[in-house]
């Protein structure tokens, strides 16, 4: 992550934009990409002709910041592709892809999803396996695994999650991942202005000192076409 500069021009108008256009609570994408909490996908995706939009920033103790913006569109039923860039990742825009399915049509359906992330990536190319499952009273939980296809070796790691529902329009959301056998969590808010826009704010490793923190502070929107 480089120095803190001002925010170019275009990122602001495509934030007032998403703004004014907003107008039911839908999936909404990581930090990185993918549709899921914070920085984990889930067995959750957006539906099949809906592009669902999100800008992040990510702000350091020392004044560092990156900015990412991803889309998702649901291709075909269960079918999830969608592209990542901003500031970072240097090497360019990253593809992701994910396909899932729901285990019954019961009211809270187990859904599974298998998914590719950043499949431009040089060294940073990753295959994950998911599981998702919603309870009454607006609890879900998420657990999965993920490997990372590195330029030396295959990193393996466990990542999961829960999100809970305050209110119709707000959640508190946490979520760990790992990498190279480190371990982070997150925490966040997660707050539907809208059932198609929302935004959040989040830290991330929150587990380690606070030179090391970082806060991210975003918005997503969501529309069929």
């Amino acid at each position: 992550m480089g120095e803190m500069k001002k925010y170019p021009c275009f990122v602001i108008v495509i934030l007032v934009v998403i703004f004014l256009l907003a107008q039911s609570i839908n999936a909404a994408p990581t930090i990185f990409g993918p549709t899921g909490l914070i920085a984990i996908p889930t067995a959750e995706s957006v539906k099949y002709k809906e592009l669902s939009m999100a800008v992040d920033f990510i702000f350091a103790e020392a004044l560092q910041q990156d900015w990412y913006y991803k889309m998702n569109l649901g291709t075909f039923e269960g079918c999830e592709l969608g592209l990542t860039g901003g500031r970072y990742p240097e090497e360019g825009v990253f593809l992701n892809l994910k396909y899932y399915l729901m285990s019954d049509q019961a009211r809270y359906p187990l859904s599974f999803a298998i998914g590719l992330e950043n499949l431009t990536s040089l060294d940073n190319t990753s295959v994950y396996l998911v599981a998702s499952k919603r309870f009454k009273g607006g609890l879900s939980a998420h657990l999965g695994f993920r490997s990372i296809f590195t330029t030396a070796e295959l990193d393996p790691s466990i990542m999961g999650g829960i999100e809970y529902m305050l209110s119709n329009q707000l959640s508190i959301l946490a979520d760990f991942n790992g990498e190279r056998k480190v371990y982070i969590l997150n925490a966040g808010l997660h707050y539907y202005v809208t059932n198609d826009f929302s935004v959040r704010a989040a830290i991330l490793d929150i587990s380690n000192n606070r030179n090391s923190l970082f806060y991210t502070i975003g918005t997503s929107y969501s529309i069929f076409l």
